[in-house]
């Protein structure tokens, strides 16, 4: 483990990348192909320095090749390219963690339940992150509710709404608008 340690400091991994290595998978760390895959890694795009390398080492590494192609085919049933899955890995790599049937639950839920654009969930991968019972559902109902009211523009960001801390979402798209907050706060708890 020391030598490949000193490789990656030298490679230019920060300490907080190793330790997320050494905290999520010290398996990686131990491992003796470990240069080729930093080398793979660094190869896509990404930069040693920044956290999401250690992420993208992790899901390269923590994942089958038979368990990458399920992900990938998954997201290629509902229509997008290996480009475009691969695109959306290099701006967030966690997304490729996730199980092919919350990849699968969530396009499902975003387009088959709500009828939004599928290629939204592309552009912002971290979306594939968050729990739909208790997240993208109660802010969809909310963000549903104040297009249908007119209180957002048509063609605002879907994506903004779900990416907000709860204070931040709870301040724009609840609290903002005081006449309809009671039935806003009915939504965000899936009373309506």
């Amino acid at each position: 483990m020391k030598p490949n340690v000193k490789f990656l400091i030298d490679f230019g991994l920060t300490g907080s990348n190793i330790y997320h290595l050494l905290r999520t998978r010290p398996s990686i760390i131990c491992s003796t192909d470990l240069k080729n895959a930093v080398e793979e890694i660094k190869e896509l795009g990404f930069d040693p320095s920044k956290a999401y390398f250690s992420v993208a080492l992790l899901a390269k590494r923590a994942i089958t090749k038979s368990q990458w192609d399920a992900k990938v085919d998954v997201l290629k049933s509902w229509g997008f390219s290996e480009d475009e899955i691969f695109n959306a890995f290099k701006r967030h790599p966690n997304f490729m963690l996730r199980s092919p049937d919350k990849l699968n639950a969530v396009m499902s839920f975003w387009v088959d339940g709500l009828g939004w654009d599928p290629s939204v969930l592309l552009a912002k991968p971290v979306l594939f992150g968050f729990s739909i019972e208790k997240r993208l559902s109660p802010r969809a109902s909310i963000v549903k509710y104040l297009l249908s009211k007119g209180l957002l523009k048509e063609g605002a960001c879907l994506c903004t709404p779900f990416n907000l801390s709860d204070e931040d979402f709870q301040r724009r798209y609840v609290k903002r608008f005081a006449l309809d907050t009671s039935r806003l706060l009915k939504l965000n708890k899936g009373e309506c």
